[in-house]
């Protein structure tokens, strides 16, 4: 899930102030990456860990916004949160290779690729600045968390093709914002912490939707 984030804008930046933002959350996100990926080897290990792990992202992506400049514990708090969703990851992908369907994990990582990099192109090459999208997407968010807890009681294929398929648009749009933003904010790295943990969960939920979606598609044949 993602939080909207309250920004500092910087009007039309410059394009030092661009680039400087810009190469900060490319930095932070790949560093993140990196936690991510090490908790994913925990979270392969012990799977159980996984709803407690997420619950702990559910909770850091809020309080990540009220400490953002807070100097140390900011990037505490964004490594915590990434490696929390690696242990969650780990256990879910490590269910999905024991029942065989690892084909199904690599469609979806991959198609999650795929769009990260068409999205992130356009967003960084529109002239346009696309802040009104916040409040805009936040009330679909709302319906797919609804549609999400209908889920968890009501088993059919088709809803569950309709949360996935809504998941991975949502977050493709989310994950346009974040980027966009980032060449409009204030080169804080307060505000590189807010759009790196924005692209990444962007980023996460759209692989998990794909992932969703891809299992009910699967689960059809």
């Amino acid at each position: 899930m993602r939080n909207p984030y309250e920004l500092g804008y910087a009007g039309s930046a410059s394009v030092a102030t661009r680039s400087g933002l810009l190469a900060k959350v490319s930095g932070l996100l790949a560093f993140s990456m990196a936690f991510t990926a090490a908790g994913a080897v925990v979270g392969a290990r012990y799977p159980g860990l996984g709803f407690a792990a997420m619950i702990g992202v559910l909770i850091l992506s809020f309080v990540v916004s009220l400490a953002r400049n807070v100097s140390g514990l900011n990037l505490v708090l964004l490594y915590t949160l990434t490696t929390l969703m690696g242990v969650a990851l780990g256990g879910i992908i490590e269910l999905y290779l024991a029942a065989g369907a690892g084909v199904i994990v690599l469609q979806a990582a991959g198609t999650t690729g795929v769009l990260t990099l068409g999205l992130s192109a356009y967003a960084l090459t529109t002239k346009s600045n696309l802040a009104s999208w916040g409040s805009k997407l936040f009330i679909p968010l709302l319906g797919l968390i609804a549609a999400s807890v209908v889920g968890i009681f009501v088993h059919a294929t088709i809803l569950e093709i309709v949360i996935g398929l809504g998941g991975a648009i949502l977050f493709s749009f989310y994950l346009v914002y974040e980027i966009n933003q980032a060449r409009f904010v204030e080169n804080t790295l307060g505000n590189a912490i807010l759009v790196s943990v924005g692209i990444y969960l962007s980023i996460i939920n759209i692989f998990l939707s794909l992932l969703r979606l891809f299992t009910a598609l699967d689960s059809r044949n």
